[in-house]
């Protein structure tokens, strides 16, 4: 039952009950990662929504060679949050990648299909789901405006 405690306490789960979480498990898939393994691509094909158990991930925007580094983090992952929001509304195009930072990740992984056929035949788990997905979606978005202005501030206090 450990995985029911859990799913229990995920960011997009809030407000469903027992019996709805028991539904969505039959989604879930575990994986795990080592420190900098990326989970997610940017720009590549967003067919996986997931859950962190355990460790942190960052998610990160690519530049153009490649080169991933902390610095380009615009939010973290804590365990018993979500990323990967882009599986589940179109274009589903990674807008970021994700990136194990911890020596461990331990994530739940769920797919788009399974979810969609889920939600389908389901209809308040989906409602709840994208409800939930829609304030963390929220919440980044501030994030990153936040972080742009403080970065522009910075530029303006030192004339860039």
């Amino acid at each position: 039952m450990e995985d029911l405690e859990f799913l229990n306490r995920v960011d997009v789960l809030q407000g469903l009950s027992v019996s709805e979480i028991v539904k969505l498990r039959g989604c879930c898939q575990p994986g795990k990662a080592e420190k900098e393994q990326r989970l997610c691509v940017e720009g590549q094909q967003a067919d996986e929504f997931f859950l962190l158990v355990e460790g942190q991930v960052e998610l990160r925007y690519e530049l153009p060679r490649g080169e991933s580094s902390s610095d380009q983090t615009l939010s973290v992952v804590e365990p018993g949050g979500s990323w990967g929001w882009s599986a589940m509304v179109p274009p589903h195009r990674y807008t970021l990648s994700g990136y194990c930072t911890s020596p461990l990740c331990r994530y739940v992984r769920l797919g788009r299909d399974d979810l969609l056929d889920l939600f389908d035949q389901n209809h308040h788990i989906g409602y709840i789901f994208m409800r939930n997905l829609a304030s963390v979606i929220g919440k980044r978005f501030h994030a990153a405006q936040d972080e742009l202005a403080r970065i522009q501030g910075f530029d303006q206090v030192h004339r860039w």
